[in-house]
């Protein structure tokens, strides 16, 4: 089943178009990463199909339901840090909000939760002690509360130690496994990459590229760029002399960078370098990661 279906999504506000005419779909049990600049869309898009804001035109179904007040319940969604509960104890706002949803778990199963999303024992602790990094993973565990099919993660690691960051990753993968839609925002686009099966990238309001992340980084390139570690160094002279259709950029400790019109030129580059005599240890094609792709949409 489709999880999320939208068809020429356009919001204005007053002359200014936020989100510009977006068709996207995202299918169920999909992991998909939504990336963009400050000031890109991406909180108006997830108001948006959230039904939080309404549309100047366009059609959104989520869950098969064009009427998204009749999936809310089955959607959950990561809050603003800035509007938790300051004085509730971490484990009695999350009994709070899953009352809210319906949710019958018992408070051994609250206290679990906590402990999945990296709180540990800090659920009778008042959120008004929770630093920066706490009050992310408890508005994470909120936002899974009621057993939703859609969850949206607004930037869910920023802020966040690399081992907590980690076991959020893995949560998000358990999620998927499960049977979860995970809808997920962040600005660290290695994360991204690590476990987004598809990832859109909004520019002024519009989807400027969608794929896999390999398909994004696999669109072809004018040139590539191949590292390659010799021992002695490889030298421009070196690649002069080579049959190989190669073009030297630089070296750096026993490390040289040429440039190639294709990679099918690399084992004429390696047998050239290996009848010179020099000892060949490494051969890297060095592909464009989806950072670079991001900065050079």
């Amino acid at each position: 089943m489709t999880a999320v279906h939208i068809e020429e999504l356009t919001k204005a506000f007053g002359a200014k178009k936020a989100l510009d005419g977006i068709s996207l779909t995202v299918e169920e049990g999909e992991i998909f990463g939504f990336v963009g600049h400050n000031g890109a869309g991406k909180s108006t898009f997830i108001h948006t199909i959230t039904g939080v804001l309404p549309t100047s035109s366009g059609k959104i179904t989520v869950l098969g339901e064009e009427n998204l007040d009749n999936v809310k319940g089955c959607m959950g969604i990561m809050p603003d840090t800035a509007n938790l509960y300051e004085y509730m104890k971490g484990v009695q706002f999350l009994k709070f909000m899953g009352e809210l949803k319906n949710d019958k778990r018992t408070k051994k199963d609250y206290y679990s939760l906590m402990e999945a999303v990296g709180l540990g024992v800090e659920g009778d602790k008042k959120i008004k002690d929770y630093s920066f990094g706490m009050r992310k993973k408890i508005s994470i565990a909120q936002a899974l509360l009621g057993n939703p099919e859609l969850i949206i993660l607004d930037e869910p690691t920023s802020g966040l130690d690399p081992e907590s960051s980690i076991k959020i990753r893995q949560l998000v993968k358990q999620l998927q496994q499960e049977g979860k839609t995970v809808f997920l925002t962040s600005h660290n686009l290695d994360e991204i990459e690590k476990i987004s099966d598809r990832v859109g990238i909004l520019k002024e309001g519009r989807m400027e590229k969608l794929g896999t992340p390999e398909e994004l980084k696999n669109v072809e390139q004018e040139k590539l760029t191949v590292v390659i570690r010799t021992e002695p160094v490889l030298e421009k002279e070196d690649v002069l002399q080579m049959e190989a259709d190669a073009v030297f950029l630089q070296k750096e400790g026993p490390n040289t960078w040429l440039e190639v019109e294709t990679e099918t030129l690399i084992p004429a580059i390696s047998k050239a370098i290996i009848d010179s005599g020099k000892q060949l240890y490494e051969i890297t094609p060095k592909k464009e990661s989806l950072e670079d792709i991001f900065m050079n949409t």
